[in-house]
């Protein structure tokens, strides 16, 4: 059996991925690790709802018997673990590890009937992906070459048209299918690309990987800031629009800075305006456009803000899995200090009472600012059994709303750094603005979705008090600053 010098495994599921992906990225990730960047909160908040997802998973085949290790660095024990359960007649066994060609996996649930050894890998995701596809592949493969003799392996993700109706039940949450076909017929190819990557893993430098498509896809690559740092600003990644192929064609011909594309292939009024922000350094505005969008909002004007949460698992009566769960709302006038503002946070949908506010002074205002999508309101208005009236009121306001992202997103504005902006705090920074903070608790819009989504489910260790006070502070912070947003449109018209 092929290892590494120290006794351990050379591969896993995640670096076979990685491998597949990039052969660079595996070569990094095993011998230059301190070159990575670093993990932000939310995508770690992430990884914590995939293995919730498993976790609650296992009820499919409930009374097993848990081989996990302690830790990621003790899956030998674990491997070894798991022969003492299928030894000992176990029948369903949760994180069965294996090993064998230098290959080390842990397999979500393993189960034996009468049919013989079947295994399932749980995702949280609602389809199955091709990365999935070859996951399955090589988890049959080295499970298989261990000497247990698969009769079936299948893929359980979420059903997406899965209702909660009283308590979920796990067997109508999760779909389950056979892979086995496919996963057959790419053994021989996983056992190829399994020696081809060992070796990248124990070569004595970096191969020679170009960036590409290839970065991003089919999750963003860790090594991205090293991979990339010759890459200069101002270059044709940095326009916004543009199609990904498109960018790489010019990268890979020897156009770099996006101030090099022929004049003939700039696209009026949107990549042309963002190369021509590039060259001056500064934001390049198509007043007309401008001042159009701006006609459309009569004062006073107020902006409107909500956070949601899209739980895996649906909490809340009537719900569906990933639905979207309106928990915080924001409302602050356009022309009215900061202590007016009106702001309702909750881990729920919420109260008539509170949408009843929260409607009735939006409907203070000649205009309603957005900026993005609004809330589902007819999901709400029927969650809170509102009524004619106050589905009226809610017709009333949506005619009022007007989208804020718009000159920023349809190139009225164009700035050096737009690619990088989609909040209203990065549009401030981009365009040399200053931008109000919160505090370090939470530093953007997913990770605040993240922890209600945690306190809704009850799996929050900190005081719940506590996280919705950082919510509100961070969501008041937002609305000031898209507030901030709008006057900075109106100076640049000037309005």
């Amino acid at each position: 059996m092929a290892k590494s010098p120290d006794g351990r495994a050379i591969l896993s599921k995640s670096t076979f991925i990685r491998g597949l992906q990039c052969e660079k990225s595996l070569y990094l990730h095993k011998n230059r690790p301190f070159l990575r960047d670093r993990l932000s909160p939310e995508q770690l908040a992430k990884f914590s709802r995939g293995t919730n997802v498993g976790i609650y998973a296992q009820e499919l085949f409930p009374g097993g018997i848990d081989a996990s290790p302690k830790t990621h660095f003790q899956m030998a024990a674990s491997v070894k673990k798991t022969a003492d359960f299928i030894e000992a007649g176990e029948t369903v066994i949760y994180e069965a590890a294996f090993e064998h060609a230098g290959v080390i996996i842990a397999l979500d649930i393993l189960v034996k009937d009468e049919a013989g050894w079947k295994a399932i890998e749980v995702k949280s995701s609602r389809s199955i992906s091709e990365t999935y596809l070859w996951d399955a592949s090589l988890q049959y493969f080295v499970i298989n070459g261990s000497g247990i003799a698969l009769c079936d392996f299948s893929i359980a993700t979420i059903d997406q048209e899965f209702v909660k109706n009283g308590p979920v039940d796990p067997r109508k949450l999760f779909k389950i299918e056979s892979v086995l076909p496919v996963v057959l017929q790419r053994q021989q190819t996983v056992s190829e690309k399994i020696e081809s990557l060992k070796e990248v893993a124990v070569f004595k430098s970096s191969p020679r990987v170009p960036i590409g498509p290839q970065c991003n896809h089919p999750y963003p690559c860790d090594f991205f800031g090293h991979c990339w740092k010759n890459v200069p600003a101002g270059s044709v990644f940095d326009l916004k629009g543009l199609e990904e192929d498109r960018k790489f064609r010019y990268f890979e011909s020897g156009i770099i800075k996006a101030a090099d594309i022929p004049e003939t292939e700039l696209e009026e009024n949107t990549t042309a305006r963002q190369v021509k922000s590039i060259m001056l350094e500064r934001e390049v505005i198509d007043l007309d456009k401008l001042k159009g969008f701006l006609d459309r909002i009569k004062l006073p004007a107020a902006v409107f803000s909500w956070f949601d949460f899209k739980p895996a698992m649906p909490i809340f009566e009537g719900t569906k899995p990933y639905q979207s769960v309106p928990c915080s709302f924001a409302l602050k006038g356009s022309e009215v200090s900061e202590n007016q503002l009106v702001l309702f946070t909750t881990p729920g949908f919420p109260e008539r009472e509170m949408l009843e506010e929260i409607i009735d002074g939006m409907l203070g205002f000649e205009t309603i600012l957005v900026f993005g999508l609004q809330p589902d309101w007819g999901f709400l208005l029927k969650n809170a059994g509102a009524e004619n009236a106050l589905q009226k009121k809610v017709e009333l306001l949506l005619a009022r709303s007007v989208d804020l992202s718009q000159p920023f997103n349809d190139y009225s504005i164009a700035w050096p750094g737009m690619r990088h902006a989609d909040a209203a705090e990065e549009i401030l920074a981009g365009l040399n603005q200053a931008v109000l903070k919160p505090g370090d608790k939470i530093k953007t819009r997913l990770e605040a979705a993240l922890i209600l989504e945690k306190v809704a489910l009850g799996n929050l260790k900190d005081d719940h008090d506590k996280v919705l006070r950082d919510v509100e502070a961070f969501h008041s912070a937002r609305v000031s600053n898209t507030v901030k947003l709008f006057e900075l449109a109106r100076q640049m018209a000037g309005a």
